[in-house]
């Protein structure tokens, strides 16, 4: 008799999805595909199920699918979203504490979401971070990262969710996570959050980027036990084609150098030498396996990270990723408020 253990996600925050156990994040995905199931554009999921709750979404930064498919999730369940630009209206990194903040807020609504990137905290590396983990600490209510400088958990899990719905069994499946060029430093947030989601779900994960290009230390660290728990690999590259070769998934996605964290000119000149070269192409993809996936989490910069052939090719899941954001937002919505 297999006994499993009782998952209870009421009023649990999701800073990061390493903080939480592997049932929980496995009853969140379960829930995103049951709520997907009785989807229809332009009509309420069936019973309602956040009827009468609202979501405070506070965006330091801006957003397309992390605003739209929280708000539209929210509508589609009953309930509903307030959005606030808090980097305009928001005084309390001025005359109102966090503090004050958090427990006002928390008497009027049922959860908070919060997005702030490094630009907001002057690239203070972690500063966007312990900014929502303040949050969370006075918060009555449950907070939602909707992305900060060091994490992205609700990327993380949509990701999981579309690639469980394209493969099978995730188990010792290569899973590419790829450095790509861009005009400007990009937060570290998805490639974290992706190398740590995909490592507890049996992924053989490869990491490649350029030298210089390094993720944080505790996070490549955490990964690797990750994967030695879920008796999976982990190995890390500079070398695109040894990387690329026999992969089953292929996640391009670009971010900037830690060395030269905050210092934008210093680290365009890690960049540009690499401009022409780390993009992912046809010749790419051609040494994976034939029936591989291609993922970015959007927006992304065609011909610069990814050639247009690439996007829109037959490899390219990107769109079904995207619409995966509004499925997993309500599941994590309908666990965290009900469950």
């Amino acid at each position: 008799m297999i006994v499993r253990s009782m998952v209870f996600l009421k009023n649990k925050s999701l800073i990061t999805t390493q903080e939480w156990s592997k049932d929980e994040l496995e009853y969140v995905l379960n829930k995103a595909f049951e709520l997907k199931k009785t989807f229809k554009k332009g009509r309420y999921n069936i019973h309602k199920k956040l009827e009468g709750y609202t979501l405070i979404m506070l965006f330091f930064s801006p957003s397309t699918r992390t605003r739209n498919s929280f708000e539209v999730g929210m509508t589609q369940l009953g309930g509903h979203a307030i959005y606030i630009d808090a980097d305009k209206s928001w005084v309390g990194r001025k005359s109102e504490s966090i503090k004050d903040t958090a427990k006002v807020l928390s008497r009027y609504a049922d959860a908070i979401g919060i997005r702030i990137f490094p630009n907001v905290v002057k690239w203070k590396y972690g500063e966007a971070n312990r900014i929502i983990r303040e949050f969370e600490k006075f918060s009555e209510i449950p907070i939602i990262n909707f992305e900060d400088d060091l994490y992205h958990p609700c990327q993380a899990l949509s990701d999981i969710m579309t690639i469980k719905e394209k493969v099978n069994n995730l188990k010792n499946k290569k899973f590419v996570i790829s450095w790509a060029y861009h005009p400007r430093p990009l937060p570290v947030s998805v490639p974290n959050s992706t190398l740590l989601a995909t490592t507890r779900f049996g992924l053989d994960v490869t990491l490649v980027h350029p030298p210089g290009f390094e993720l944080d230390d505790k996070i490549i660290n955490i990964a690797k036990k990750n994967a030695s728990k879920n008796g999976s690999s982990f190995e890390i590259t500079n070398t695109l084609e040894d990387a690329y070769a026999g992969a089953d998934i292929v996640y391009v996605k670009s971010w900037g150098s830690l060395k030269e964290y905050g210092n934008p000119q210093k680290e365009k000149k890690l960049r540009i030498p690499y401009r022409e070269n780390w993009i992912c192409n046809d010749q790419l993809m051609d040494l994976t396996n034939k029936n591989s996936f291609f993922m970015h989490c959007m927006p992304i910069r065609r011909n610069v990270i990814a050639t247009d052939s690439v996007c829109d090719g037959a490899h390219s899941i990107i769109y079904d990723q995207a619409e995966n954001r509004l499925h997993l937002q309500k599941g994590l919505l309908v666990s965290i408020l009900q469950s």
